[in-house]
């Protein structure tokens, strides 16, 4: 006969080891299943094209603009809109009816504001992270002119990024913001030096067909130095060489996808320098113009193995029209590179 005695608290204890032990069990093989991928590699492409974005709108619409009707004009605070004049310009001669050129314009005060939105759409071709999208920008600045020689400001950027991750068949959307000090000097009538830099953050959200979908975080930063000249060509034609450096950090944080799949934190780093020019054809609210620039680039990323997305040397074509009327402006033009291309539409108002 068995005299071994049931004791309900043994059998409680022992269920509970058991179940303590699933649990563990259970965690451990889904961390040792757990996928992984590099759809940060993917994301890097859309995160650094706003990034490029917004930098080439730094440049073009901010600290170009003291040698050429392009970009944002400006409108300096408390002057009256009928006594403006021209602050820096090496013509001879200016109709009267002609867009003032030179750093700033009027003479009530040395605070002007600008604002401007911008579109860019984008195709990157480069295998394996080839993508396709665009991004849609905000600008709006201050800034203050030192005896219209030099001109230093803070700009505010709002982007919203849609892409499609074409190879890993999902998408890349995200909203951010990116705050830019950036300041001109004139040299003299003829050479211009600028110096910009950016510091920004977005939120994506990305979506795989395989990994299914996830949110990130992304911080950005870029800095871009550059010397122009301005040539005239008789009256109406201009030619500007320019040289212009940029540096781009694009950093996406690690992840957890719906799938249970980890998606490591990648940084990518790209240097490019510009040469080039521009020629143009000025006449009051109408500006045509052809750019042409040899690109020199070297990319990495932290993660070791990933493929660069950028080519070593690649040429970039630009076209496009400036127009003004009264308060309003704007610059369409359209933008071909190897492997990529833009279509740009700048647009603002004078305040």
């Amino acid at each position: 006969m068995n005299n071994t005695k049931f004791n309900p608290k043994s059998r409680v204890a022992n269920l509970r080891v058991d179940h303590c032990c699933f649990i563990g069990l259970s965690l451990f093989a889904s961390s040792v299943f757990a996928q992984s991928s590099n759809t940060n590699a993917n994301n890097a492409v859309p995160a650094r094209a706003a990034s490029v974005a917004t930098a080439q709108a730094i440049n073009s619409i901010v600290v170009q603009n003291p040698f050429s009707n392009q970009g944002g004009f400006r409108m300096r605070l408390g002057e009256n809109p009928s006594m403006k004049t021209p602050a820096i310009s090496n013509r001879d001669t200016q109709n009267s009816n002609e867009q003032s050129i030179g750093m700033a314009a009027g003479d009530s005060s040395n605070w002007s504001i600008w604002a401007t939105p911008v579109y860019s759409g984008f195709r990157n071709n480069i295998s394996p992270y080839t993508s396709n999208g665009n991004v849609a920008l905000g600008l709006a600045g201050l800034e203050y002119n030192h005896n219209d020689v030099l001109i230093s400001g803070i700009s505010l950027a709002l982007d919203s990024t849609r892409s499609n991750t074409n190879y890993n068949g999902g998408t890349y959307k995200s909203t951010g913001v990116t705050v830019s000090p950036y300041m001109v000097y004139q040299i003299n009538n003829d050479w211009m030096t600028d110096l910009s830099t950016g510091f920004g953050s977005s939120k994506p959200n990305t979506s795989s067909a395989t990994y299914g979908t996830g949110n990130t975080t992304a911080n950005r930063f870029f800095a871009s130095a550059g010397l122009t000249n301005r040539t005239e060509l008789g009256k109406s034609w201009v030619i500007s060489p320019r040289i212009n450096h940029s540096y781009y950090r694009d950093h996406l944080d690690a992840y957890t996808s719906s799938t249970n799949t980890v998606n490591s934190a990648l940084t990518s780093y790209m240097h490019q320098t510009k040469l080039g020019g521009t020629l143009s054809y000025e006449k009051p609210g109408f500006s045509p113009f052809i750019s042409a620039f040899q690109l020199f680039s070297t990319q990495k990323y932290s993660a070791s193995g990933t493929s660069p997305s950028v080519y070593p040397s690649s040429y970039q074509m630009l076209a496009g029209i400036n127009l003004s009327k009264g308060m309003f402006y704007g610059t369409t033009a359209f933008q071909v590179e190897k492997g990529t291309s833009q279509f740009r539409i700048y647009g603002g108002i004078r305040f």
